[in-house]
């Protein structure tokens, strides 16, 4: 009797936990919950050199050769801005990187990245020194970054190289393009200091573009005019360097092409440039069931099961930056066939394997990447109605796997 109670209550227990073991659930003694490299149960991304590199080739021919300047903020939007940014250190078209978090500017010197980079942002005054050192180019957008970056201790041996930061209409950040350039002739004056490129970023709308890129060139011919050197122009992020030949400049700025896709989905310029995703979000599953007809999945029991069917889950949720609007139709690629998920949660996700049990534990889903079209980023965003900007929510914590090329 009190080991069948003990039994009974542990049984109780593990349920509470969510850990008892279902009925139907199949557990193959081959069953292995470690990430590509063997040693973890999480998700990860592989990623591609190669599709690295024929992006930024690709890129190099929408801009008519003009050097690129990678923007890798967030995390290289998502993918692993260390990653990326070692692989395209080696491109001939790029020319630098751009980034807006001083730490991320020191992490991309810290593995050895030689190319220059940008700092787009604002930066700790404690590590203004490092900055320098590390011949991180730092953006002058406002009397106060103007005046901390004065304040920094004067190296003998090295100055301070400073790109000047206009704001002609995105209003988000950079000094006004109509505003008096004292500032500017301030940092000319700082024989500490080197002004080496100047910049600002375009709004979507073409015809107010348009109307910036003159701003830009009011003053760029003012500048000029006062003896401030105007190399290194730049203004154009993605849909601008598509969209817009005048933009161009000196360099481009592009971030989501990088990456293999257009900044929006279904752009007439997907016709004519070959673009490659990337990069692959992988995770193992972990369980298989045999739900019966009018069971129910999620808290909120988003999906009710209409009639028995092989139910797959996947370590990865909505805190590790899957969208949570994957539920709304978008397909994951196991054993080279496509299933469709129905649920999202924080930490896991369920596909529907359908009446036959098509997958094991341990085997490997695709859930974003080149293998289908259905799994890029665009074929992903265009099943749930979304944008082509979804990874850039992936958590930095997530494992990642650089090979020459995808197996």
């Amino acid at each position: 009797m009190e080991s069948r109670r003990r039994t009974f209550l542990k049984n109780i227990s593990l349920a509470a936990l969510g850990v008892a073991t279902p009925v139907h659930t199949v557990w193959p003694r081959s069953l292995k919950l470690n990430g590509k490299d063997g040693t973890g149960i999480n998700p990860w991304l592989e990623i591609s050199k190669r599709a690295y590199l024929r992006n930024a080739s690709e890129i190099s021919k929408m801009a008519d050769g003009k050097p690129i300047l990678a923007v890798l903020k967030n995390n290289a939007y998502g993918i692993g801005d260390v990653e990326v940014a070692k692989i395209l250190d080696d491109s001939p078209h790029i020319n630098g990187f751009a980034l807006v978090k001083e730490t991320r500017c020191l992490a991309l010197r810290k593995v050895g990245v030689k190319k220059p980079i940008l700092l787009m942002g604002d930066f700790s005054t404690d590590l203004g020194e490092e900055l320098v050192n590390a011949n991180i180019t730092l953006s002058a957008f406002s009397e106060a970054s103007m005046e901390k970056i004065m304040g920094l201790p004067p190296n003998p041996n090295k100055k301070a190289k400073v790109q000047l930061y206009f704001d002609t209409g995105l209003g988000r950040m950079g000094m006004p393009h109509d505003q008096p350039f004292d500032w500017v002739m301030k940092l000319s004056n700082n024989k500490h200091i080197e002004i080496v490129g100047l910049f600002s970023t375009l709004t979507s709308p073409i015809d107010f573009a348009k109307e910036q890129i003159e701003r830009f060139s009011v003053l760029t011919k003012k500048l000029s005019q006062l003896g401030i050197p105007v190399e290194n122009r730049h203004i154009a992020p993605s849909s601008s360097l598509l969209e817009l030949e005048a933009s161009h400049l000196d360099m481009v700025r592009p971030g989501i092409l990088l990456h293999g896709s257009f900044p929006l989905l279904k752009m007439e310029h997907a016709d004519h440039y070959s673009l490659q995703p990337t990069f692959r979000l992988r995770a193992k599953v972990i369980r298989v069931e045999l739900l019966k007809k009018g069971d129910t999945i999620g808290f909120s029991r988003f999906y009710k099961v209409p009639e028995n069917q092989w139910i797959a889950t996947l370590p990865i949720g909505w805190a590790d930056g899957y969208a949570s609007s994957a539920e709304n139709g978008a397909k994951v690629l196991i054993n080279d066939k496509l299933f469709t998920v129905v649920n999202v949660n924080a930490s896991h996700c369920n596909l529907v394997i359908g009446k036959e049990k098509q997958v094991d534990g341990g085997d490997v889903a695709t859930l974003i990447g080149p293998d289908v079209p259905e799994i890029t980023p665009s074929g992903f965003a265009q099943l749930i109605d979304g944008h082509t900007y979804l990874q850039i929510n992936y958590k930095e914590s997530l494992p990642k796997y650089v090979s020459d090329d995808f197996d």
